[in-house]
This record gives structure tokens, sequence and C-alpha cells, in this order.
């Protein structure tokens, strides 16, 4: 915890300095976090149009001479539930909008990811399992089936599952990003699924910031190069490369 947790953290930090410094990749992140901008901005706009229609979907108590105590109970509800309803939107919103703008933008970002690899390991590095545009979207697709569906699930699994969903979706967040580069040393999706399932605190250290809300569109557009970085850092075939200044 001492160790794992902040490194995940840094690697935002990391991610920044190393786009600073290589402008060319500052330029091509700020396609996916212009798209995601959109994505979330119309779902919100979706969402704040029909907010009292979907609070009424789920009570809507005949209110009319019901008596006091259930007039009370219902105005509590409609005001203390649509704060919780709109605080939960807006942080599982930006979670989905990301997942299917990732898929949008993942050729941008595969080619990041192969990029610094190059940079940081040889001219050579990374080229082993390099995919195609149309086969990368295609995998990421795939994938993000699967990152978006577990935390939702799991927001319907009584008591436990509202805790569990946010550390969930950040963990799949974050091996979202850092996956663009260990695609590049091993093609098999469960292989690389179980070997980031091992180091949860550095998962959750990338990807609990990018679940805040505010916090998360400050660090969303050099995300994929704070997750190169981590995952060179870390064990992998080839692994051992500089940092990066």
């Amino acid at each position: 915890m001492l160790t794992t947790f902040p490194k995940g953290l840094y690697a935002h930090v990391r991610g920044f300095r190393f786009a600073l410094a290589h402008k060319g990749y500052l330029a091509l992140t700020a396609i996916p976090f212009v798209l995601t901008l959109a994505l979330f901005a119309a779902g919100v706009w979706l969402f704040a149009a029909n907010d009292d229609r979907l609070l009424a979907l789920i009570w809507s108590p005949r209110t009319a001479g019901a008596g006091e105590a259930l007039g009370a109970l219902y105005w509590l509800y409609v005001h203390v539930a649509k704060a919780l309803l709109y605080g939960l939107v807006f942080v599982l919103s930006y979670f989905l909008f990301m997942v299917v703008a990732n898929v949008l933008a993942s050729p941008i970002y595969d080619a990041i990811a192969g990029g610094m690899i190059r940079k940081l390991r040889g001219n050579d590095a990374g080229h082993e399992n390099a995919l195609p545009w149309w086969r990368v979207m295609l995998e990421q697709a795939k994938q993000a089936a699967f990152v978006a569906l577990v935390p939702l699930v799991l927001v319907f699994v009584p008591v436990v599952g509202q805790i569990l969903a946010p550390l969930v979706a950040a963990a799949l967040l974050a091996f979202e990003f850092i996956d663009f580069a260990y695609a590049r040393d091993e093609p098999r999706f469960a292989v690389r699924l179980r070997a980031m399932a091992a180091r949860p605190l550095t998962l959750l250290g990338f990807g609990l910031p990018l679940l805040v809300p505010v916090l998360n569109i400050v660090l969303f557009p050099c995300a994929i190069c704070g997750a190169t970085l981590l995952y060179l850092d870390g064990p992998g075939r080839g692994d051992g490369p500089p940092r990066a200044k």
C-alpha cells in the first residue's frame, strides 16, 4: 500500500510531464479528450431534461390526501434522491462515456502507446503484436463491453454492490488504459487481465482519480501517457526501461 497505490497516483503526474516534454503526444491526446467531453455533456443534458421523469418511475405515490407523513417523506425523497442520483449519474456517465470514447479513440491510444514503447525501449520494440486500426477498435469494443458491464451489474447488488461498483470501475478503467501498452507484449486478454488483477492497489491508485468529478477532466488528456509509463515500469517482457523525464 505504501508503494503501489502512490505509484499509480503519481503516474498521472509523470504522464503530464511526458506529454508536455513531447508536444506531438499532447496534440494527439486532445482528440479523445474533446470527444469524451462532448459525449459527457450530451449525456448530462439528456439526464437533466428527464430527471423528474426518472424519479417518478422509481417512486411516485399519490400524495393528495395521503397525509402529511407520506407527503413529507416524498418531498425528502425527491430532493435528497435527486441529489444522490445526480452524483451517481455524474460519476457513472463519465465512466461510461470515457469507455465509449476510448473505443473510438483506440487507434490513437494504440499509436501513442506504441510510439512511447519504441522511444523508451528502442526503435524495434512494441511491433510484435501491433494490430491494424480496425482490429484495435474491434478488440477495444469487446473489452469495453466487459469493463462497462461489471460495475453496472454490481450497482444492483444490495449494500456491498454500491461500495464495490466504483472501486471495480476505477480498477477496470485503469486496466483499459494500461492495456494498450500491455497488449504489445502479451496478445492474450485473459493473461493480461489476470496479471493486472494481481496488482489491485496499482490499478486503484491510477483509476480512482479518473472517477473524481472535475479532477477526472483535468487528468484524462494525459492518462494514456501515464498508463504507458506505469506499465513500462512494471514487470513484463522487456521490463526495466529508462524513466521518462
